[in-house]
């Protein structure tokens, strides 16, 4: 466990991962981690029942961290306050107090390959948020889905991984 969070009961779902000291805007708060996997091998998991369509985290157009226990327990906000640099880095969008749930936006990270994903048979992940923020979209979804305000939020301040900022940069 990292010294700068624990893992306890969330209001959003499930477990969630909570600050036990104050992080500063802009400091990293860890490296997701997980095996990497293949586009082919995560919809083979998922198919199987290995792995939730939720788990993998993308983080090239159809490469995958079919993320650990720890990694995977960050939960979603529409109001989040932490953010993927890089391929798997989690960021302080802003300063965390102790006591606060991190959180990031699951759908910066999402730019599914909708034509292999519906050749295999499969379908695209997408989940109903229960964030509650006050800004909540309602739907987790791919990056493309976004009001495109909030697009551009994120590309102009370099609020997303690497793979998105590639493909949706001006």
């Amino acid at each position: 466990m990292s010294a700068l969070f624990e893992i306890k009961k969330s209001k959003i779902a499930g477990k969630g991962v909570f600050a036990i000291k104050k992080i500063k805007k802009g400091q990293t708060i860890c490296f997701l981690n997980g095996e990497l996997c293949t586009l082919d091998e995560m919809i083979k998991r998922v198919d199987e029942g290995k792995e939730k369509g939720s788990d993998p985290l993308g983080i090239e157009d159809e490469t995958y961290l079919d993320l650990d226990e720890i990694s995977r327990t960050f939960n979603h906000s529409c109001s989040q306050n932490a953010f993927i640099r890089g391929k798997n880095e989690l960021i302080a969008l802003k300063d965390i107090k102790i006591g606060e749930e991190i959180t990031y936006d699951y759908s910066t990270t999402m730019n599914d390959n909708e034509e292999k994903i519906k050749k295999d048979g499969g379908g695209l992940w997408t989940c109903k948020c229960h964030c509650s923020s006050k800004n909540c979209r309602g739907i987790i979804d791919q990056f493309k889905t976004l009001p495109k305000k909030t697009q551009n939020f994120y590309i102009k301040n370099k609020f997303a991984p690497d793979f998105i900022l590639r493909h949706f940069s001006e």
